[in-house]
Parts: structure tokens; sequence; C-alpha cells
């Protein structure tokens, strides 16, 4: 995995994180960030549009409150995920998660997401 000095201070600068923590985090994001494949909807628009607008990306991860934007294993920059989304991106993330342990859905928990 490799961080480009663009993408660490973006991540300085709207992360709060320090250089060293950002190999770490952008690790962490690229395994267990949301695909675009796991996006629905409005937030699915807002990734395509993430796509067209930087060409040069081919694999974007929606991770926390941010999106992560890389170019095979390299990290490129990190944007903030729009106010409104960001509840969408956490339900799809609590969704990703039950799936991948094998938890099955109550019966009111799945009509309520």
């Amino acid at each position: 995995m490799i961080v480009t000095k663009h993408a660490k201070k973006r991540m300085k600068q709207r992360c709060g994180l320090k250089e060293k923590s950002s190999d770490r985090i952008a690790k962490i994001a690229y395994e267990n960030g949301l695909r675009h494949g796991d996006c629905t909807g409005n937030l699915k628009k807002w990734v395509d549009s993430l796509y067209f607008k930087e060409r040069t990306a081919n694999q974007i991860r929606l991770y926390s409150d941010k999106a992560y934007i890389f170019t095979g294993d390299k990290l490129i920059t990190v944007i903030q995920i729009p106010h409104n989304l960001v509840k969408e991106v956490d339900k799809l993330r609590r969704i990703k998660q039950k799936c991948d342990t094998g938890v099955k859905f109550e019966k009111n928990e799945k009509e309520t997401l």
C-alpha cells in the first residue's frame, strides 16, 4: 500500500491524522471500506460522479465519513462524504458487517433497513 504525499496531506487536513498513521488507516479503508458495488441510490450516484471526475481512480472506498480514492494500491486523496449521505454509508456498513459475520437478520430489523 502506497500513500502519496498529497493523500498524507489530505488525511492530516481532513481526518486529523499524523503521517505515521496514514499507511495503517489507508490499509484499513481499502480492506474494510464500502465498494462501489455495495452502494445504492444517491450514494451510488455520488460515487459514480467521483469516478468520472477522477478518471485515474479505479478504486473508491467509503470508510467512516470519508471517501478514499485509490489507483490500484496507491492512495491518491481523501475527501469528505456529503453530510446527507453519511447515514446511508453507516447503514450499508452495518448490513455488510452482518453479512460478513454470518448474522441472520431479525424480521423487524430487516424491514427497517
